[in-house]
């Protein structure tokens, strides 16, 4: 059965009207009206709340409505599908980078020399086309925790080769001063 028969037959059991749903799940009238006239679907969180409303399961709301089953098992998996396309296209065109600067001779210092300000460029524009409510709302505390220790590694040797670098510039400004002040005397 459909889900929005279902959802009339379960609303005509309990004696409520179109417009008495409608404002216990804080939505129009004309989406009940829709729903259950076939021509849209619920969303998964108004599934959700029609089921908690009703005391069902939700399998009990959406058995046989293959196209709603369809569409939210759809909408669960486009997300991950484009995170598999960034890593495995990433991983795919860093090799094939890889294999023709060893074939026509780039050294990897040339690269890291001339890559760093585009990846910067691009790393920026990448964090302007995030949907970061959404990104917020999919987290969890492992996620984040994950998160953290993935950039830390990252971090570590920047910071390092950068904490080095302004070491070794200071003993050399030192030593230069010193150096200059012993051949002034």
């Amino acid at each position: 059965m459909k889900i929005g028969k279902q959802i009339q037959t379960y609303r005509e059991q309990r004696g409520l009207s179109q417009n008495e749903l409608a404002d216990k799940l804080h939505i129009s009238r004309q989406s009940i009206s829709k729903w259950e006239g076939g021509v849209s679907l619920p969303t998964f969180a108004n599934v959700v709340a029609i089921s908690n409303l009703f005391n069902i399961s939700i399998d009990d709301l959406v058995r046989g409505d293959m196209s709603l089953m369809n569409s939210l098992t759809a909408n669960n998996k486009e997300p991950l599908s484009r995170v598999f396309k960034i890593i495995a296209g990433g991983f795919i065109l860093g090799f094939a980078i890889y294999f023709v600067l060893l074939g026509i001779g780039i050294k990897e210092s040339t690269f890291v020399d001339w890559s760093s300000l585009p990846a910067f460029i691009l790393f920026i524009w990448l964090l302007f086309t995030i949907n970061w409510r959404q990104l917020n709302r999919s987290m969890s505390s492992k996620t984040v925790i994950l998160g953290i220790l993935f950039l830390a590694l990252i971090l570590v040797p920047n910071i390092f080769d950068s904490i080095s670098a302004m070491i070794n510039a200071s003993v050399d400004a030192v030593k230069g001063y010193q150096e200059g002040y012993h051949s002034f005397k």
